[in-house]
């Protein structure tokens, strides 16, 4: 977000600012040849936690055990028998649909259809036992006869049958519950990788939509314009960082007019930075937000890269960020910046820029956050 004061035209030669990122502490350093990128792509399948896995594998267990022990019995029955035949089929099947409906939640795969066999599973048991307990009132000598299988009495099989769907309810509730909720951040994952690493390639610069300048456009707007292009090759000297990502052109939410120039991205930390193109002279920017040229105020400079960072990252507590302001000189003629401590953006000339942000970065300048540059990739002007 920028404007520019000055009664001088364009049409003149502005100083390039020549500054070699070798001079700072920073640069110096060794750094790596990768960056570390957070977070890794992760596994398809969810990581559980110790007790969800013991009680999966317990209801896999007294499950598989159940279907071999019913099917036995089912193979062994009299054809005449119909009816003990009818039942043993019916939870043989049952416990069949329970086991596939956890094993695909397991692997988070068809998620949706285990849904619908679970929820099969637990209705149909539940009505089953449910017609149990009332043939046993209806008549209660029929509580301890063995009629499904030799091993347990009706009453016991039925409290058995029981404690096993509250199992298998317990572990599918447990189950969904991680197994969602780590596919949510998969996809989360997945979709911030794709946006840094396009088709699996990193790209240290993403620019944006260009701002169109012709014959039209006024001197705050070419000014803007020069301003940024003369930035550019300022912050690429950043890039021998291997975490840093620069992203050009960021749209501040609510305004449809102005951005901010550019981004620098280094782990969870984010430098707005916007460029001025300012006329020679004495400027300080006072702790009003101000800006004092040769010891006036001067209504028509507006420095607003603060407010617009705090728009962009009020709602993501993830991030820190701070706002610079780089002035270029509009002539070859001495300009000087101070700026109020109590200000939360750093009016700069291009040396402190570069020495100020890459100073800033360099803690985190080995590493990518995902999430960081994915924000600041989608935030560029559309």
């Amino acid at each position: 977000m920028n404007n520019a004061w000055g009664n001088g035209t364009l049409g003149q030669s502005i100083p390039v600012p020549v500054v070699h990122s070798d001079q700072f502490g920073w640069a110096r350093n060794q750094w790596a040849d990768q960056p570390v990128v957070w977070p890794k792509s992760p596994p398809r399948v969810a990581p559980l936690t110790v007790t969800t896995h013991v009680l999966l594998g317990l209801f896999l267990i007294v499950g598989l055990a159940g279907v071999i022990l019913y099917l036995i019995e089912y193979l062994e029955a009299s054809a005449v028998d119909s009816n003990r035949q009818l039942v043993l089929g019916a939870i043989v099947g049952d416990l069949a649909i329970a086991l596939i409906a956890a094993t695909l939640a397991r692997f988070n795969f068809a998620v949706g259809f285990a849904r619908v066999l679970f929820l099969f599973f637990a209705v149909t048991a539940v009505l089953g036992l449910a017609c149990g307990v009332l043939v046993i009132v209806r008549d209660h000598d029929r509580a301890f006869e063995f009629e499904t299988i030799p091993q347990l009495a009706n009453l016991p099989l039925l409290i058995a049958g029981a404690v096993f769907v509250v199992l298998a309810i317990v572990v599918w509730r447990s189950l969904i519950t991680q197994v969602s909720s780590f596919a949510h951040w998969r996809g989360n994952v997945l979709t911030a990788l794709n946006t840094v690493f396009p088709h699996g390639r990193r790209e240290r610069v993403f620019a944006s939509e260009p701002v169109m300048i012709d014959e039209n456009s006024g001197e705050l707007e070419r000014r803007l314009a020069v301003a940024e292009r003369l930035t550019a090759p300022l912050l690429e000297q950043l890039l021998r960082m291997p975490g840093v990502t620069i992203v050009q052109g960021i749209e501040v939410p609510g305004s449809r007019t102005t951005h901010v120039g550019h981004a620098v991205v280094a782990g969870n930390q984010i430098a707005f930075i916007d460029s001025l193109l300012w006329a020679p002279g004495e400027y300080v920017l006072d702790a009003w937000g101000r800006v004092v040229r040769d010891g006036k105020i001067d209504e028509h400079i507006n420095v607003t890269t603060a407010l617009a960072a705090k728009r962009l990252t009020e709602d993501r507590p993830q991030l820190i960020s701070r706002s610079w302001a780089v002035v270029h000189r509009l002539a070859d003629a001495p300009l000087t910046i101070a700026t109020a401590p109590q200000n939360s953006v750093h009016v700069v000339s291009p040396e402190d820029l570069l020495r100020e942000v890459g100073e800033w970065l360099a803690p985190v300048g080995e590493q990518v956050d995902a999430f960081a540059l994915q924000f600041a990739i989608n935030s560029r002007l559309k």
